[in-house]
């Protein structure tokens, strides 16, 4: 019992640490020139605050001092991962510093890629790794420290961008994250991974505390001090969660991880596959993302955020029913959700063009 107050703790922490320091971040961003103008290719049409992603961290950060005071099993372990914590830390505070900088001035997105893989081979070095896969009948694939490397640059970089492309709409990425953030927590408390449900409940009680300021209307936007931010903790708690038993993580199926950061990673890889086939430089905005289209569809912001909230907790609900069973009924589970949601997707695409075609007739009928 004693645990689960200090989980409830944390979640409660956080959340009130982002909600109070949201309206600092509001006055440091017109402060600092950090404003979102409008353009053509945005959405608001109102100059808007984007260093969200200061309140989201030092909201994040909140619970950590209160664990050296309490004496029970949650703050003992704790105490027992930090190298792992103040590397974790040490790099979503190098994160938070290169949004910032973005937010302000404004960055090259050749610098900011190599930054972020500076910072992804910083984290395996301190032991965020992805060291190995569970595959269905057989021992884990065990991966070489080199590929290791290089597969693990990949999921930090992929997972961070992925996030930070996400945010298009008002409150989508810190209602998705919150939702994700979640299911890793149920998942790692089922396993008694102690360390990483206390990340993912900080994460999520971040996010929470925010969402309220960013929710549409959105008085302020997280800025790419808040999505990359958030990117990369969320991609090193999945890390250590689904890939690896250097924080506890149970290791599961590789279809769990996929499942649950599919909304992100199929989106951004959908965007960039889209992008390449055009001859459009993958890194150029645009208004192809999945939050446009269903804006294209005639979804208010709203709905569209409340959409894609339903399609990550289907997510994190199919990878929280995974962890809990066999192999075999894994597998299974995995093929079967592949196949919906290819059959989804392809419904999807109809219903859009359908709906696409039919606002363009309007005009012409009156």
């Amino acid at each position: 019992m004693n645990s689960y107050r200090t989980y409830l703790a944390v979640l409660v922490l956080s959340t009130a640490g982002s909600y109070l320091l949201t309206p600092l971040a509001i006055r440091l961003a017109h402060a600092w020139g950090a404003v979102d103008l409008p353009a053509a290719r945005k959405i608001h049409t109102q100059p808007m605050p984007r260093l969200g992603g200061i309140a989201v961290f030092f909201g994040f950060c909140l619970p950590w001092s209160g664990l050296y005071l309490l004496h029970n099993p949650v703050s003992h372990m704790f105490q027992n991962y930090e190298v792992l914590f103040f590397s974790l830390m040490l790099g979503a505070t190098l994160m938070l510093g290169l949004g910032i900088y973005d937010d302000i001035h404004g960055a090259d997105a050749t610098q900011k890629f190599l930054f972020q893989i500076a910072t992804a081979c910083l984290l395996w070095s301190f032991g965020y790794r992805i060291s190995q896969f569970s595959i269905p009948f057989g021992l884990p694939i065990v991966l070489h420290p080199a590929l290791s490397l290089g597969v693990t640059v990949l999921w930090i970089v992929g997972v961070t961008n992925a996030i930070n492309l996400l945010d298009g709409i008002d409150g989508l990425v810190s209602g998705v994250t919150a939702v994700i953030a979640l299911s890793l927590a149920i998942i790692n408390i089922f396993s008694n991974n102690i360390l990483l449900a206390l990340l993912t409940l900080a994460l999520a009680g971040a996010c929470l505390g925010f969402l309220p300021y960013n929710y549409s209307p959105a008085r302020i936007f997280l800025g790419d001090s808040g999505s990359l931010t958030i990117g990369l903790v969320l991609a090193c708690i999945g890390v250590l969660s689904l890939f690896n038993d250097q924080g506890g993580g149970a290791s599961p199926f590789i279809s769990v991880p996929l499942i649950l950061f599919g909304l992100p990673l199929f989106d951004t890889a959908r965007v960039m596959v889209t992008r390449l086939l055009s001859g459009v430089p993958i890194f150029q905005a645009d208004k192809s993302h999945v939050h446009h289209r269903l804006l294209e569809m005639g979804l208010t912001q709203k709905q569209a955020a409340w959409t894609l909230y339903g399609v990550a907790a289907l997510t994190g609900f199919v990878s929280v029913v995974l962890t809990t069973v066999e192999t075999g009924r894994q597998l299974l589970l995995s093929v079967l959700f592949a196949i919906l949601s290819v059959v989804t997707f392809f419904v999807w695409k109809f219903s859009l063009r359908q709906g696409i075609s039919k606002a363009a007739e309007k005009p012409a009928e009156s």
